[in-house]
């Protein structure tokens, strides 16, 4: 979050959302997702998403 807040454009972390280059998104851990909007020297979170990645893997333990 830190680094984001200093520089919310950043190629190599950061994605951008639809058309607008103010929209974007980041994985700031794992399972963890940030929307953001940049207005200006503000950055606003729009949507924190954490995703529990234990619910979709698959146990291989019982696999053929």
């Amino acid at each position: 979050m830190r680094i984001l807040a200093r520089d919310p454009f950043r190629k190599n972390a950061t994605a951008q959302l639809g058309p607008d280059e103010h929209l974007r998104k980041a994985y700031v851990a794992p399972g963890v997702l940030l929307g953001y909007m940049v207005a200006g020297a503000v950055m606003v979170i729009v949507v924190l998403e954490i995703f529990d990645e234990f619910a979709y893997l698959i146990d291989e333990t019982g696999a053929v």
